[in-house]
């Protein structure tokens, strides 16, 4: 079971930010022959710097705290903590078809420090009801 909760808040024109708050709970989580019940949380928020409509520099920081099964019907808390400096741009296509690709870099902060990663990203965005 999980749920997250959303929020955008557009400061003016060239600066938007996005949080999200949420939880997971896995009744019978597993670690090899052992079972229990689980519980996560995870956090996130970005700032976005809009350059132009097409092209975006990004600062998303994302924190998770979870149980990991460690024995018969035993948990132990641990989390971790991301920043990732990025950017994204659009194609614009002719029938309302944006392709949305991107490209950041996670870093590990505070027990993840010294972690670093590539996180590539495409999205297709499709138009709702009809485009002239």
């Amino acid at each position: 079971m999980q749920t997250n909760l959303p929020v955008s808040i557009v400061l003016n024109r060239r600066i938007i930010t996005h949080w999200n708050a949420g939880s997971t709970f896995l009744p019978r989580a597993r670690n090899g022959d052992y079972r229990a019940s689980s519980a996560g949380y995870n956090f996130g928020q970005s700032i976005i710097l809009v350059v132009n409509p097409r092209f975006h520099f990004m600062l998303e920081t994302c924190a998770n705290i979870f149980q990991a099964v460690t024995g018969p019907g035993e948990t132990g808390w641990s989390g971790s903590v991301y920043t990732s400096p990025g950017v994204r741009w659009a194609f614009n296509l002719r029938r309302g078809l944006q392709i949305v690709p991107g490209v950041a870099m996670p870093i590990g902060i505070g027990p993840g420090a010294g972690e670093r990663g590539v996180f590539l990203y495409l999205s297709f965005e499709h138009p709702f009801g009809e485009v002239e």
